[in-house]
């Protein structure tokens, strides 16, 4: 089994994230941001080679995106609504045959190929920052199952407030802090 680790921690203003292997080795570095019309997410290897490459082609609340490698295109990844409607929504990758799903609360992430699980995707997150766990077993699909990740990240209901509380836990000085604000922690933590 093959497992990689997307970190955020080398998330920088220029939209870059570092892949490692389990030895802590860097594989390769995704560049890129999404959201517009014409972005794109690019995974390079580290001596400066592109590998593959999701251009959003379609902005709304289904996004589009295609893959491409090596100048080709290999597939289309679209958001679909899921049978429950707009709570439980899906990815389908066209040409790979993947379907995408998961829970967005927990950030675990299931992709399936003709029903069989060849990837597993779990975002983490520890004092070092936050991450994603990705497990499968061929080498192969290792720069669109990084790029993948980072396209359901978006998606990742309250994303960064699991790491905004754990900083402020961490540097907490709540006796200093005024009645008003641990009211309101306390007012929006019950909804």
């Amino acid at each position: 089994m093959v497992r990689l680790f997307v970190n955020k921690e080398y998330q920088t203003l220029q939209d870059r994230m570092i892949v490692k292997d389990t030895a802590g080795e860097k594989i390769y570095l995704i560049v890129g941001k999404w959201g517009r019309l014409g972005d794109s997410l690019t995974v390079y290897s580290m001596d400066g080679k592109r590998i593959v490459e999701a251009r959003q082609v379609k902005l709304s609340v289904f996004p589009k995106f295609r893959l491409f490698q090596d100048g080709k295109k290999i597939g289309t990844i679209k958001k679909r609504q899921g049978l429950r409607g707009m709570a439980h929504p899906y990815f389908t990758v066209t040409r790979l045959n993947w379907i995408i799903t998961g829970d967005y609360d927990k950030q675990i992430f299931s992709v399936k190929r003709f029903g069989k699980q060849i990837l597993s995707i779990e975002k983490c997150v520890s004092f070092t920052g936050e991450f994603y766990i990705l497990d499968f077993q061929n080498e192969k699909i290792a720069p669109v199952a990084c790029l993948i990740s980072q396209l359901l990240d978006h998606y990742g209901q309250n994303k960064s407030t699991v790491w905004n509380d754990m900083k402020q836990q961490k540097y907490s000085l709540s006796f200093m802090q005024p009645v008003w604000l641990r009211v309101k922690r306390l007012l929006w933590s019950n909804k």
